[in-house]
């Protein structure tokens, strides 16, 4: 078991060598709000609930709907950083679809599906404004196809929730590949459930998954943090990043959050519960696991639940809480931690300044953020005016200086 690290980071953010390492950010920048027929940049009577927006590396966004210009049809929106943002698909009535993902080429992927089957992966394409059916749904036998992506050599990969309610993971190029199977023993690892994965571009593979046989889902089973990467031939190099206790009795962790980040350089961020029932902030990076943020450390009273985002710098973005119990945006990486923005700070709207939603047991931030290579982050939030009424559901981009 690999050992982890909380002395060093104690330690590092004590030393004034250190300081300022993380970027100033400048003001974030409103891409979309919408409330009743009220909208910017959107049609009027156009919904976002607990949206989670994508943003690749040249700052592009895209982002699902609810629904749409008075319609209840759910749809994807999509703003390259240079151009205005449209509506790109609108689903089929009685039809969801996922939250999308975009990759450095602006394409955007996405899933139809309804309550019997998917429809597959399509991907949008922003300079063609082509939308291209990837893998199909009943021709593989999808039920859901979740956190689907197009890399940038074409390569799709998603988390196939197949009509015998069994999950896989999928890679599908020029062929469907299937990683990693529930009830199934891939690379030395008996998976009983597959939680959401982080994949890159070198097709690296890191998740948390619970080891046993078909239906041992139980909570008395040992989860696992591996990260995986394709030798050829089938073969598979893995690395157990991490254990829990009920696995391995030297571990430092009594369990983990579901899910994980993955930067483009292998390094590895996930939540891990310690036995004195806190939560850590975890990074791997060349073999070794180190504490970058404890709850009751840094004025975080609570790491919330939701994906930590990573890049090739080290750097992590996440929520918590401080030690008001505010919801806030926040940067770690191992030298220091800074909040960005949270509940009850003020924020300029399209109707001038306004501030992010605080109320009690309401919160002011909605679904996961997203991060990238430089440091961008988008996030969706819920407005208030300095009279305290809402004005609606926003999406930003926050961008260093």
């Amino acid at each position: 078991m690999k050992k982890i690290s909380f002395s060093f980071l104690l330690a590092a953010l004590a030393s004034p060598v250190f300081a300022g390492v993380l970027p100033e950010y400048a003001e974030p920048e409103l891409l979309v709000r919408v409330h009743l027929l009220d909208t910017y940049n959107l049609p009027p009577l156009t919904y976002l609930s607990n949206t989670s927006p994508a943003i690749n590396n040249h700052g592009d966004v895209a982002i699902k709907l609810m629904a749409v210009d008075g319609k209840p049809n759910q749809a994807i929106w999509f703003k390259a950083h240079n151009a205005p943002g449209e509506v790109i698909y609108v689903a089929p009535d009685d039809h969801y679809v996922t939250d999308p993902t975009v990759n450095d080429r602006g394409q955007v992927t996405f899933s139809p599906f309804n309550d019997f089957e998917s429809q597959g992966v399509l991907a949008y394409d922003s300079h063609s404004k082509n939308t291209e059916l990837k893998v199909s749904g009943p021709e593989n036998q999808i039920a859901y196809a979740g956190y689907a992506q197009t890399l940038n050599d074409g390569t799709v990969i998603f988390r196939n929730f197949a009509k015998d309610y069994d999950r896989s993971f999928v890679e599908y190029k020029d062929s469907y590949v299937t990683i990693a199977r529930e009830g199934e023993r891939r690379f030395d690892t008996p998976a009983a459930y597959l939680f959401r994965p982080a994949v890159n571009e070198k097709k690296q593979w890191a998740f948390k998954v619970r080891l046993g046989e078909h239906g041992e889902i139980s909570d008395a089973q040992s989860d696992q943090i591996l990260l995986i990467q394709a030798k050829g031939n089938g073969d598979y190099e893995k690395t157990i990043i991490a254990q829990d206790r009920k696995g391995d009795p030297n571990s430092n962790f009594v369990g983990f959050g579901n899910t994980v980040a993955l930067s483009q350089n292998g390094m590895v961020v996930f939540i891990g519960h310690l036995p004195d029932k806190r939560k850590s902030l975890v990074l791997y990076k060349d073999g070794e696991l180190q504490s970058l943020v404890t709850e009751g450390l840094d004025g975080i009273s609570e790491l919330e639940l939701f994906t930590p985002r990573l890049n090739s710098s080290g750097t992590v973005a996440f929520r918590a809480k401080n030690a008001k119990g505010l919801r806030g945006l926040y940067v770690a990486n191992e030298f220091s931690v800074k909040r960005l923005l949270g509940e009850g700070d003020s924020i300029m709207t399209d109707k001038g300044f306004g501030y992010v939603l605080l109320k009690k047991d309401f919160p002011g931030f909605a679904g996961d953020i997203d991060f990238n290579e430089k440091g961008e982050l988008a996030f969706a939030c819920i407005l208030a005016s300095p009279d305290d009424k809402i004005i609606g559901d926003a999406i930003y981009k926050l961008s260093p200086k």
